[in-house]
């Protein structure tokens, strides 16, 4: 009899741990599940923003994480409401993508997830009229005769058709040489629900993962 008490302790303390091994592993997959979802909507200067695959949101924002310590960054990220869309802020935007566009040349492998990166000058309310004032101060970085062109990107976003959009926007810049195909400058709009993201770049200053990917 006494063996049988033994035996029903041992099976009483082996459940107890099996119940508290249970538990630990159920608040260490909420810890991971936290972890991995940290991008967090919060306020400060960002400067970047970041398309990747919506599936795979942990390891894209594990990949950009990484990615960006290699070349020396402390990057805060933080969610925009649109699935597949990081907003970052970095030391120098238009220098850290020179920097990763090396860097996926290097080694392609480190980039998965990850897209497209599009430096961002200045944030402003997605309404035509704010959007046409922040576009007409690029002008001045536009030469008289310098070759340039829009890119628009809107997400969230449908008070007006895209084509009528472009045309109310691109009538902000008074330069006539357009060239769709090999700009100098380019006049990135980036339409985010509420809120748009403006700048005027060059071709180097974004990188596109799978054009550097077919150019090594």
């Amino acid at each position: 009899m006494a063996k049988k008490k033994k035996g029903g302790k041992r099976k009483k303390s082996t459940a107890k741990r099996a119940v508290s091994k249970k538990a630990k592993a159920k608040k260490s997959v909420k810890k991971a599940v936290k972890k991995s979802s940290s991008a967090k909507k919060v306020s400060g200067k960002f400067n970047l923003i970041v398309s990747f695959d919506p599936n795979h949101a942990g390891t894209a924002e594990n990949e950009l994480t990484e990615a960006l310590k290699k070349i020396g960054e402390k990057p805060k990220l933080a969610a925009t409401g649109v699935e597949g869309l990081f907003k970052v802020a970095v030391s120098d935007a238009r220098k850290v993508v020179g920097r990763l566009r090396d860097l996926c040349h290097a080694d392609p492998n480190l980039f998965v997830a990850t897209h497209h990166y599009t430096p961002i000058d200045v944030w402003c309310k997605s309404e035509l009229s704010q959007m046409q004032k922040n576009i007409k101060k690029l002008e001045s970085g536009i030469g008289e005769s310098e070759k340039w062109k829009m890119n628009l990107n809107k997400r969230h976003w449908n008070k007006m058709d895209g084509i009528k959009l472009i045309i109310k926007l691109t009538d902000s810049i008074d330069r006539e040489n357009v060239d769709l195909s090999n700009p100098k400058k380019i006049v990135q709009v980036e339409i985010i629900g509420k809120e748009a993201g403006i700048s005027l770049l060059e071709l180097e200053d974004l990188f596109d993962v799978a054009e550097i990917k077919d150019e090594a």
